[in-house]
């Protein structure tokens, strides 16, 4: 037996594509992590009746929900009045539960609207959880053979309860399944050719589960197996990670359920070596997302982003002549873009990206998606070319950033 999960997403922002879910990606992952299978994502609309037979849908299905959204003061935050109408029952008021929400805006220096106090009713039976970082508690009832979480749409907010209440309750329950992961990092061939190397672990019903996921270029082989303890679970999910090594070769080039910006930042670390970063076509996603980890700056010296060449030549000290005798996107401009960063930056190894991203500027020669990279050391100064499949300008961007992580890997 095994605990069936569903995700529910809700709030007319989302719908209309005003702001992008990403709660429910990492309520996935966190609840996998602890062994509940996650069999569906729903999205949906504040609208009463929407909402109403999203919840009681979800809660017949699975075994847990985690619902996020439409826990604030506001009459469109109806998440606790629709969960009331569901199990056919007044909304109660829990008085420890406003003294907290008064609290946290007072303590803010905020004031303390009468509307406010809506987030202190509950549905019948539910469990109120409080909430350190926000205004709104969140609550945990009984629908069916669903036991439903309801925390407030706020990432921050959400994730913090999730780790201090959600987690704990769900792991006491009975027969969550012990589960592994391990996910191999594959750059280089298209999804279908990968596919066709690996087809005969992808088979349904195959145990440790096997299966592809794509993003930006970067292809992830997911390996997911259960058994009856954790580490038979791991046992079997890195046998079969050592037979699909062996066929991807020298395509893959990192492994681990880490984050690659993670991953980078903590190879860095261990080797005590800093980092300096001149982007071009990449503007800056390279700095973003390794400073998206915290702590980061102990490993980062700073980044420029050099988009122009009058710019490559007074930030980073690229020659006008370098320029001129090969052009912007080529591996001697690259290398210099480099060694400046390291050198101007003070750092123990620089790395940068110049390309064409398109739609426009390619020619016969350099066409859309060539993209020039480079990496300086103490030991010298490494140029290479990739050919970026053109297919929009966001996939040749982010598959620059997967190159610069392969070449951070790689040392």
């Amino acid at each position: 037996m095994t605990l069936v999960g569903e995700i529910l997403a809700i709030g007319d922002e989302l719908i209309h594509g005003a702001l992008l879910d990403t709660n429910s990606k990492f309520l996935a992952g966190e609840l996998e992590r602890i062994g509940v299978v996650v069999h569906r994502f729903s999205v949906t609309s504040d609208d009463p009746a929407h909402l109403r037979s999203a919840i009681a849908d979800a809660c017949a299905r699975a075994d847990v929900v985690v619902a996020t959204g439409g826990l604030g003061p506001t009459l469109d935050d109806r998440t606790r009045d629709v969960v009331a109408e569901v199990l056919a029952g007044p909304l109660w008021f829990d008085a420890e539960s406003w003294q907290q929400v008064q609290h946290w805006l007072c303590s803010r220096g905020r004031p303390v609207p009468a509307s406010n106090r809506r987030q202190a009713m509950f549905p019948p039976n539910a469990k109120p959880i409080a909430n350190p970082v926000g205004s709104a508690p969140a609550f945990s009832v009984r629908i069916g053979r669903a036991l439903l979480f309801a925390l407030p749409g706020v990432p921050r907010e959400m994730q913090v309860l999730l780790r201090s209440d959600v987690l704990p309750a769900i792991a006491a329950l009975p027969g969550l399944q012990p589960m592994a992961q391990v996910w191999l990092r594959v750059l280089g061939p298209s999804e279908a050719a990968l596919g066709e190397r690996i087809e005969s672990y992808m088979v349904p019903g195959r145990n440790p589960a096997v299966g592809i996921t794509a993003s930006g270029g970067l292809l992830t082989i997911r390996i997911v197996g259960t058994a009856a303890t954790a580490a038979l679970a791991a046992t079997a999910c890195e046998a079969t990670a050592a037979e699909l090594r062996s066929l991807v070769g020298e395509w893959m080039f990192a492994e681990g359920t880490v984050e690659l910006p993670d991953l980078v930042l903590q190879r860095l670390r261990a080797a005590g070596r800093t980092l300096a970063i001149a982007e071009s076509c990449t503007g800056g996603l390279i700095a973003a997302r390794l400073t998206e980890v915290a702590g980061s700056s102990d490993v980062l010296m700073g980044g420029v982003v050099a988009y122009s060449n009058a710019s490559k030549q007074a930030l980073l000290g690229v020659s006008a002549e370098l320029l001129a005798a090969h052009g912007a996107v080529s591996e001697p401009v690259a290398a210099a873009m480099a060694a400046g960063a390291r050198s101007r930056l003070v750092a123990d190894v620089g790395i940068a990206t110049t390309g064409i991203a398109g739609p426009a500027g390619g020619t016969p020669q350099k066409p859309v998606g060539t993209v020039c990279c480079a990496i300086a050391t103490l030991e010298g100064t490494r140029a290479w070319t990739v050919k970026i499949p053109d297919l929009g300008r966001q996939f040749i961007r982010d598959r620059a950033v997967f190159e610069i992580w392969r070449a951070l890997l790689a040392r």
